[in-house]
């Protein structure tokens, strides 16, 4: 199966990644931009929202792990948030190989039960492109102003991306429950939580917490958007748990030979 996802950085094969993972209603990878620069290994945004379709997000997961083998690449993390954390879960779920090393989450959870937002897709059919749909969207994404360069990049990407596109990943996302299945993550879990967030809440990182035995949670002072709203603490948190994993992944290659 080939993955059909297009992804925004150049990426070497067998060399230390980290694959970004932007939320739905067509999220900007430009939430990410210019985070690449600051992390200590190598690193791409997963451009799902611009992908062949189908946009269900376990699918995507699916096609995220098959990214990872095509590519050939070394030890990966995967940092999703909202649905992009979603989709990592899943991914690191089906991973029988260990190609993914950690997770770095953020503002997420394995279901939407206590969602702030139940009834999006529906409104997704109805007001897809308008600001009447999408312009609180943002507000709730956000826990301090938006940057105007930023949000014009947000409204900028989403106007491109079709109704179909953004409402599948909507409906598939409240479809799935992941809970049963969270035991199956072998890999370190990081999680990095904006605490001001309204759509997603504590009760959401303990539906992870209480179903992988490896995890870390830091909660940082933001909303939803939490590599935007406080960038330094969550890049930090990300280049410790790169650390971490380069160092394993030397401490396993040394130990065999």
């Amino acid at each position: 199966m080939a993955s059909h996802l297009n992804y925004i950085g150049d990426l070497q094969k067998g060399r230390p990644t980290v694959l970004m993972i932007p939320g739905g209603m067509a999220t900007s990878p430009a939430v990410y931009e210019g985070i690449g620069e600051t992390l200590a290994c190598q690193s791409a945004v997963i451009d799902w929202s611009r992908s062949p379709g189908p946009w269900d997000v376990l699918d995507i997961g699916d096609r995220t792990l098959e990214l990872v083998k095509e590519l050939e690449l070394g030890p990966v993390i995967l940092a999703g948030y909202s649905a992009g954390g979603v989709i990592a879960m899943e991914a690191a779920i089906q991973d029988r190989e260990n190609r993914i090393s950690g997770l770095l989450l953020s503002n997420t959870g394995p279901c939407t039960v206590g969602h702030g937002d139940p009834d999006l897709p529906k409104r997704i059919l109805g007001h897809w492109f308008s600001m009447e749909l999408f312009e609180p969207f943002l507000d709730r994404c956000f826990a301090f102003p938006i940057d105007p360069a930023l949000r014009e990049k947000l409204l900028d990407y989403a106007r491109q991306i079709p109704v179909n596109v953004v409402y599948e990943a909507a409906k598939t996302l409240r479809e799935h429950d992941l809970r049963p299945q969270l035991g199956k993550i072998t890999c370190p879990v990081v999680i990095a939580h904006g605490i001001l967030d309204r759509t997603r809440t504590l009760e959401h990182v303990r539906m992870i917490t209480d179903g992988v035995r490896d995890t870390q949670v830091h909660l940082l002072d933001g909303g939803h958007t939490i590599m935007v709203e406080d960038r330094d603490e969550w890049v930090a948190i990300l280049n410790c748990l790169i650390t971490q994993i380069v160092s394993q992944t030397k401490e396993r290659a040394y130990g065999q030979k």
